[in-house]
């Protein structure tokens, strides 16, 4: 807040050219989209300028070369670059963004260099993080939970999948360094934990999903919180500590647990923060070491760091609608974020509907955008809109 602040008086102390009216200016700027060597560009890209101060919004799209030109007021703003093309049943995104640029300047141009990431396959459907109150109105947040959907038209094996929350723990525009090469290439695990299996024995159909929990159970009774909005007994999946005294071992698969920072080191249970983590998923190279820890620069916090490129999915979910700039999820997984505005008021955001097939399969929005994929729902609900469960779950009703 303090960098917000401190542009806004700056643009405030600069001169800003008038009419005889006394009206302000419009002042011309240009921007040049980029993409990597190597990444074939698509036909033209998207670009939003954002006003930090009133959000209000100007839309453009490039030529051919990237090359877009916008009559903006003089202000603070956030440049988003994106664009979507289909190919051989996936989508690819490309995303870019500069954040917080003072234009005062006409005349002024920018340069933004994009990257490009697929989407489909598996997606986060539904994300219920912001716990929920009992009786007495005491805060409970043991109900978390999150839906991972297959949004292709293949089957995928869940085995190896891994899923945690990125530093920082809290959205902040004050987001650590790390002491590694191309450290921007990389998104750094606070938590970490994978799924188990031989390769082939956990698929998920097009169409079914998988429920990971913090704690597997039906957290509706009376020894639990009878006012929370789930029963999850028939999750396929919970992040069970060994020798926990605070969660009996339920009959979902536990996760194995490859990495918590230390200051998570005493919790005897996966918390997520009800403020809104940073979480993703993707699935191990051979090469990927999941217990090669990177240090930030300037403090002893560590993380597991992660290629970009192996992220199947990120949503970036935050407390309240001011802090959508806050990124901790680079633009290319996640150009935006998600946010209920309050904790523990028992709301979940579940992605939207895109479209739905023939045979009733329903397929998903993903953009890339949590902004624009993901919608509040007043009571979660586990496999909303007729997802399947996977038939290997005996246990699950």
């Amino acid at each position: 807040m303090k960098k917000h602040l401190l542009l806004l008086l700056t643009l405030a102390a600069l001169p800003v050219a008038c009419d005889k009216t006394g009206k302000v200016e419009e002042i011309i700027v240009s921007v040049q989209v980029n993409t990597p060597a190597g990444v074939t560009p698509p036909a033209a890209y998207e670009v939003e300028f954002i006003n930090y101060n009133d959000k209000s919004k100007v839309e453009k799209t490039t030529d051919a070369d990237g090359r877009v030109s916008a009559s903006l007021l003089p202000g603070v703003y956030t440049i988003s670059v994106s664009a979507e093309v289909f190919e051989q049943g996936f989508s690819v995104i490309y995303s870019g963004s500069l954040v917080n640029e003072n234009i005062v300047t006409d005349g002024a141009s920018y340069s933004i260099t994009v990257q490009a990431a697929k989407s489909g396959t598996l997606v986060f459907k539904e994300i219920y993080y912001t716990g929920s109150r009992t009786p007495s109105g005491s805060t409970y947040f043991r109900d978390q939970f999150y839906e991972i959907y297959n949004n292709s038209e293949t089957v995928v094996y869940a085995d190896g999948l891994c899923i945690g929350s990125l530093y920082t723990n809290v959205a902040s525009a004050n987001q650590p360094t790390w002491d590694r090469e191309n450290a921007g290439d990389y998104v750094y695990y606070q938590w970490l934990w994978q799924i188990p299996g031989n390769g082939t024995q956990y698929p998920i159909q097009p169409g079914e999903s998988i429920i990971v929990s913090q704690y597997a159970t039906n957290h509706q009774t009376e020894d639990k919180n009878p006012t929370s909005p789930v029963n999850l007994l028939s999750s396929e999946f919970e992040g069970y500590i060994a020798n926990s005294t605070q969660h009996t071992d339920m009959p979902a698969v536990n996760l194995e647990l490859k990495y918590r920072a230390a200051s998570f080191a005493l919790m005897q249970f996966w918390l997520q923060t009800v403020n809104g983590p940073a979480i993703a998923i993707f699935f191990p190279a051979e090469d990927t070491n999941l217990t090669e820890l990177t240090t930030q620069v300037g403090s002893t916090a560590q993380g597991v760091a992660i290629p970009i490129r192996l992220i199947l999915d990120a949503v970036e979910t935050v407390a309240n609608e001011t802090q959508i700039q806050l990124k901790r999820i680079p633009t290319v997984l996640d150009a935006g974020a998600t946010y209920v505005s309050e904790t523990y008021n028992s709301k979940s955001v579940a992605r939207k509907v895109k479209e739905t097939k023939p045979d009733g399969r329903i397929i998903y929005q993903d953009t890339n955008n949590s902004t624009n994929d993901f919608e509040v729902q007043d009571t979660p609900e586990i496999r909303r809109n007729g997802a399947k469960k996977p038939a290997w779950n005996s246990w699950g009703s």
